[in-house]
């Protein structure tokens, strides 16, 4: 999937500097941070550490992402991809995470909630999990959810399209409980588009990029009952681990 880039260019905060779209400003002086969140800007605090007065290990106050590195800031000298991340993590901007033959994959948004709750509305979905919130609750969930979940561990719960028609038809992911080492893998497409392979394809995508990015084992939790969903993760590699709670079941896949 070649993701859509927002990001069109770095710029060193300066006095007067505004919240330009598609672009990332860079301070490198502690006492222009309060003017760049007084002007809305996308920023990120650049920390020359070989400068003796340089502000290393010091708070700086509403400041989200702070780069180290020695001399004059260069973005060459950080990852392709990591600014452009950044930017969209600071302008609140999905990410787009993977694509598999049918399917894309990306974090969810607020946008993303009338499908779900049309996907929900059926029945069949709920007799194995909970219901969403209110839209007012959903919409809080889904924002802090954001927040402490894909910002902190760099995966969750994602948002599942089909490419064929751009409809969103499901949701699937590597979420983390409390409690527990291992993320776990949670999928559910909506019934509109079962008995197509799509819970297998996507699932096995997911796997993919957790190998990719280096995670390890993985948990799922099913009620015994939800034949569907324990014969695929059969299919997948897990085995029953023992019991999550009463009604279901936690499975392994190494």
């Amino acid at each position: 999937m070649k993701s859509q880039s927002y990001l069109q260019k770095i710029h060193r905060f300066e006095s007067g500097s505004s919240d330009d779209a598609g672009i990332l400003y860079v301070v490198t002086r502690p006492e222009d941070i309060p003017n760049a969140i007084a002007s809305g800007a996308a920023f990120v605090f650049y920390n020359d550490v070989s400068k003796a007065e340089s502000p290393a290990g010091t708070y700086l106050e509403g400041v989200k992402y702070v780069l180290e590195g020695e001399g004059e800031f260069d973005p060459d000298e950080f990852e392709e991809d990591f600014f452009e991340n950044v930017y969209r993590r600071l302008k609140k901007i999905p990410l787009d995470i993977l694509e598999t033959e049918r399917c894309f994959l990306r974090e969810t948004c607020v946008s993303d909630l009338d499908s779900f709750y049309e996907i929900y509305s059926d029945s069949t979905v709920t007799k194995y999990m909970e219901n969403l919130f209110d839209r007012t609750e959903e919409e809080k969930y889904t924002e802090n959810y954001r927040d402490l979940i894909y910002e902190i561990y760099g995966h969750g719960i994602w948002t599942v399209w089909l490419k064929e028609t751009g409809e969103i038809i499901g949701r699937a992911g590597l979420d983390e409980r409390a409690g527990y080492d291992k993320p776990e893998l949670g999928f559910l497409i909506g019934p509109g588009w079962q008995r197509m392979g799509l819970a297998e394809e996507v699932c096995k995508g997911i796997l993919r990029w957790a190998s990719e990015n280096e995670i390890g084992a993985i948990m799922s939790i099913t009620d015994p009952g939800n034949i569907p969903s324990v014969n695929l993760l059969k299919k997948l590699g897990f085995t029953k681990s023992g019991s999550f709670d009463e009604t279901r079941d936690i499975w392994i896949r190494e």
